[in-house]
This record gives structure tokens, sequence and C-alpha cells, in this order.
């Protein structure tokens, strides 16, 4: 089997592999991607590492083991502590190459998705605090927010570089800061954010601890919805871990979302 090390131009013939191109797009353009340390192609398949770390195979399944080999070998030089991928509950295949390279089940991702029919009704915010689109100057307070929520239950997650994050939430076609929503409290503290995908996808949710059980996160969501609908958006979608333990799946499926796919997410510790 020939692996070779890629470059910037193979960026469609990786396209053409799987995958949606715009956000393989935006993991192209973070300061930290570089083909020729972290791009390996096969014949039918590529492997990737995306920061922070992400063990990208697609393609024949048959080359998972070599590709994910070398993306393990750069993973050590760069002293990663662990890789993390998200398969498909239907893809089998896939879920046993990255078990027998290793990787072991951490939880359940699941998709859910509300239509509408209507124009969505929104609720207010709790009061003394404000719902407002993003501006550049965000850009770090929302990125610690995020962090700061997800390291507080999730132990795979791993934080972006905030170049990195910013490259990849804010070069993506499919942002536009309409559809970003920042609240804050009477102070000016940023207290939750709700980041969408101007296509209808969620990309971030999250209030912090002493915001929450005031409907905030309802507030955002459907301030979001709205503003999406307005946009001729009828169908909105997001991922979430089932084992999310701040409530979240219960507050998506208040607002009408229902499970739509189901995938597993695979973590080696290295």
């Amino acid at each position: 089997m020939e692996i070779r090390i890629g470059t910037r131009e193979d960026f469609e013939a990786v396209a053409t592999l799987g995958g949606d191109v715009e956000q393989l797009r935006a993991r192209w353009q973070q300061p930290s991607f570089d083909p020729a340390r972290h791009l390996w192609l096969a014949d039918g398949a590529f492997g990737a590492l995306y920061a922070p770390d992400e063990a990208v195979v697609r393609g024949d399944a048959a080359h998972v083991p070599a590709l994910l080999g070398r993306i393990e070998e750069r993973a050590r030089a760069e002293r990663l502590t662990q890789l993390t991928f998200v398969v498909p509950a239907s893809d089998e295949r896939a879920r046993r190459a990255y078990e027998d390279s290793g990787f072991e089940l951490a939880t359940e991702v699941v998709e859910l998705e509300v239509a509408f029919d209507e124009a969505p009704f929104e609720t207010l915010p709790p009061a003394g605090i404000a719902i407002r689109t993003y501006t550049d100057a965000d850009a770090q307070r929302v990125r610690e927010l995020l962090d700061a929520a997800y390291l507080a239950w999730d132990e795979t997650y791993s934080p972006l570089p905030h170049e990195d994050w910013v490259a990849f939430m804010t070069q993506n076609d499919s942002f536009v800061p309409e559809c970003w929503f920042v609240a804050e409290d009477g102070e000016g503290e940023l207290v939750g954010v709700c980041l969408t995908w101007k296509e209808g996808w969620i990309k971030d949710l999250a209030v912090t601890a002493g915001a929450r059980g005031r409907g905030l996160g309802e507030a955002l969501l459907r301030t979001a919805f709205a503003r999406l609908h307005e946009r001729a958006v009828r169908r909105v979608g997001l991922k979430v871990d089932a084992s999310n333990p701040t409530g979240a799946v219960r507050l998506y499926e208040r607002v009408g979302m229902s499970v739509v796919k189901r995938y597993r997410l695979y973590v080696k510790k290295l």
C-alpha cells in the first residue's frame, strides 16, 4: 500500500472522498494545519490530523489502520494526549476499523432537527439579560465561554488555539455575524451564546452555570430559529453529546427538535 504526504493541491481529491466540503475548507484554513505534517493520501482514502486532536480517515476503510498509524505518529511527535473521531452509527466498517486501531467508544452523539411550517415564536430572555448579534470584538469572550462550558463536563474536549478557532469559525462560508447571538447581563458580562451557520445549523449553544435554569438557553434558541426563518431557512439541526449533563437534550426536545441520526465518538489515549 502506497501512502504519500499531501499538499494543498490535493483539496479537490480529498473533498471527493466524503464529508462536508465547507467544513473541510474551514479546517484547511486553520493556521496550525500544514498538509506536509497533517495530511496523507492512499488509493481511495485520506487521513488527516486536525486541531486540536481529530483523527479523520475517509474513503476506503481498508486503509484506516495504515493512515491512523501515520496520524498517531504525528500526534505523538506533537505531544498530543489523545485522538478523537466521530463515526456515524450506521458505518459499521469504519467503527470496526477504528476499534481495531485502539480507539474506544467514549459516548453517543445524536443529531436533532426541527422543521418550521410557520414562523417560530420567540421568548424573552430572563430579566436583566439582553440578546444581541455577534461582533468581531466578542471573539475572545465567546471562545472562552465555550471552552469553560465544555471543559466543565466533557473529559474528551480539547480547546482549539484561539487563532485556529477564529479561522475555523469566522472564515467559514456559512458564517454571518447576524446568525450568531450573544447574551449579556446588566453589567456587560457574557452569559450565553448561540452560534448558528446561516444554512440552519446550530454549531454551539452554551450558557454559563450561573445563568442556567432561567430559560436563557431556550430564549437563545428561539431567537436563532426566528432569525433563520426570516432568512428563508425552514429546517434547523444540531449535534449534541447524549450524555451532556446540562439538560441540553431535554431543552432541544422541548423546542420541538427530534433525533434523526446517531453517531459514536471514539477516543484513543496516547
